[in-house]
């Protein structure tokens, strides 16, 4: 069975968040470390940002992190991963998201905005089906990589 939870900032440990950064960093593409450093990004998320966690026995296999914001801001998610054997099978992610939606919403968020990969069109597909739209193009520096900056309203 697989247990969430919502961490609010300085509760979760950043040494456990760098742990599973480092284990899932090949996943996507630039890799996060190319991007930022681990260490660094871990401790930012972990002292700054609301964490949704999915473990599996104890074991860290998902994280969503965003710098909630009250209306009329939106909350920023800065970072989604599910390990690779949980993302089908177990429908994480899909669970995060709709975790993530109810605490922005219930907490005073305007909505939430996002980037996501251009070429990833089945979850480009699952959040336009949800009501998000597309605000800009990005592309990742130094890579033919494509970004689409999303948004959701409340």
């Amino acid at each position: 069975m697989i247990d969430y939870a919502v961490n609010e900032p300085n509760t979760l440990d950043a040494n456990e968040v760098f742990v599973f950064l480092k284990e899932t960093d090949g996943l996507v593409t630039p890799a996060l470390s190319t991007l930022v450093n681990l260490d660094a990004y871990s401790k930012k998320i972990t002292s700054k940002a609301v964490i949704f966690t999915a473990r599996d026995e104890g074991r860290l296999i998902g994280l969503t992190a965003i710098y909630f914001n009250k209306a009329p801001e939106y909350s920023y998610s800065t970072y989604t991963m599910v390990k690779r054997e949980y993302q089908l099978v177990e429908m994480v992610g899909v669970e995060m998201s709709n975790r993530v939606r109810d605490y922005a919403k219930g907490n005073g968020s305007a909505g939430l905005r996002y980037e996501i990969r251009k070429s990833n069109k089945t979850l480009l597909k699952y959040h336009l089906k949800r009501g998000a739209k597309i605000l800009e193009e990005r592309l990742y520096p130094g890579t033919d990589i494509v970004s689409l900056l999303m948004e959701i309203a409340y």
